[in-house]
């Protein structure tokens, strides 16, 4: 047993555990701003709610997650045509086999849908892309970018984007076989937001102290700050010019369309207004069956082993550390106060018992029941002795009711059991039924 001082120390901690899991349970969990673009995340940047709408968008046509190699996928389906496969990531990159497979899809009359935040690889040089290398200033600041497809039917519509947006386009590429569709455009430039944003605020610059610097040194610095100032400048020119963020490029029968603002296809922009924007960029594909690529994401999860897929989980993995704990605590504070196991140990044999019983059966066999009656007598008043103490030289009346009193038996019973006695001592011969008779009077008085 454990004493009280043990108790209490267990109880407070398990208290102690019992409240930190409630508290993690009840706590509100932070928004996971993880790129992800996957089908099944439902985070901000999750794909889920772009890949649920993909019935709709192609209501006659199969919607497929594909959770393998894009290589094998391909080879798997070499018949396929009219269908679409959709890439959507926010880093994306094709070596030459995966390029040449997917060109060939492409060529079939399918085509191939791209998002990524960036375009470099064997797949950018085959369609001759080359995005801006991100701008100077976007580790200090948080971009906001607006955007528009080109098509008269959507021009006079713009998105905005506020939120881990990255102002990305496309420096050069294959003017003679691609397809301008979309443009990233300056986020209001008639206000001051670009020269606060690229410029910077010069009353908060701090001054450097150059009163030590060489004739040498402040020259170097002049030269650093021009050149920074005239990149600043080139940054702002650029931006107030509607620049391309999204092409077509034709391939055979079909068609390559490359994109550069994946997270308009996430879930936070395709809740909050900016859905359109996504259904009219998907209009440019077939009508065919739409294969969604979910091996190449962010977020892909991979789980290799079932303590991996718990740990994977907040609550099952709280539950398996309360678990591990839980043991602990069995361990040090019950199993040492166990009692070891008692081994069995097999009573001795009576053997006495055993060497009545066969000498009984010897008499009874030999049919010598005076010799069995007169033991039974012995016995019996050896009991009697033993028992209550009394003297049975002389069986008379006193004797029998001193014999009545301290066994609490009835003077009649006891008397009718004594004079029994007396008159299977007066006889020379006894039979078995007297045998029997004095047997049941025994056993009524002994009961």
């Amino acid at each position: 047993m454990m004493d009280k001082r043990t108790k209490f120390i267990l109880y407070a901690m398990l208290v102690v555990l019992i409240g930190l899991v409630v508290l993690e349970s009840t706590r509100p969990k932070p928004v996971n701003w993880r790129p992800s673009y996957t089908s099944g995340d439902k985070i901000p940047l999750g794909g889920y709610v772009f890949y649920d709408n993909l019935d709709e968008m192609f209501p006659d046509a199969q919607v497929k997650a594909i959770d393998q190699v894009p290589i094998d996928f391909l080879r798997e389906n070499i018949d396929l045509t009219d269908a679409n496969y959709i890439f959507l990531n926010d880093y994306l990159v094709f070596d030459e086999v995966e390029t040449d497979y997917l060109m060939e899809f492409a060529a079939r009359g399918n085509k191939v849908f791209i998002s990524a935040g960036s375009a470099f690889g064997a797949m950018a040089d085959t369609l001759k892309l080359e995005t801006n290398s991100g701008s100077f200033y976007s580790y200090g600041a948080e971009d906001t970018l607006r955007t528009r497809l080109v098509n008269e039917k959507f021009k006079d519509r713009s998105y905005v984007y506020s939120r881990e947006g990255s102002y990305r386009y496309f420096e050069s590429y294959d003017t003679l076989n691609s397809k301008v569709l979309g443009e990233v455009l300056a986020f209001n430039p008639q206000s001051t937001y670009l020269e606060e944003l690229i410029m910077g605020d010069s009353d908060d610059e701090e001054e450097l102290d150059r009163e030590d610097w060489t004739d040498e040194e402040k020259e170097e610095q002049e030269e650093a700050e021009q050149s920074f100032e005239e990149m600043q400048l080139a940054e702002l020119k650029t931006r107030k010019t509607p620049q391309v963020n999204f092409v077509e490029t034709r391939v055979g029968d079909g068609a390559i369309y490359y994109h550069l603002n994946p997270i308009a296809f996430s879930n936070y922009y395709m809740l909050n207004g900016k859905e359109n924007y996504v259904a009219e960029a998907m209009s440019y594909l077939n009508d065919g069956d739409v294969y969604f690529d979910d091996y190449g994401k962010s977020g892909r999860k991979v789980i290799q082993s079932p303590v991996r897929f718990i740990l994977s989980d907040s609550a099952l993995s709280a539950a398996y550390y309360l678990a591990i704990v839980a043991i602990l605590l069995y361990i040090i504070f019950v199993s040492k106060r166990e009692q070891r196991i008692v081994p069995v140990v097999k009573p001795l044999e009576n053997a006495t018992v055993d060497f009545t019983k066969t000498i009984g059966d010897l008499y009874f066999e030999s049919g010598d029941y005076d010799a069995i009656v007169d033991k039974k007598i012995l016995f019996f008043l050896e009991n009697i002795r033993s028992r209550y103490y009394l003297n049975t030289q002389e069986l008379n009346d006193v004797f029998m009711n001193r014999l009545a009193v301290k066994s609490g038996k009835s003077v009649k019973q006891t008397a009718d059991i004594i004079n029994y006695i007396k008159l299977l001592k007066s006889k020379s011969i006894n039979y078995e039924h007297e045998l029997t008779q004095l047997t049941r009077r025994i056993e009524a008085f002994n009961s």
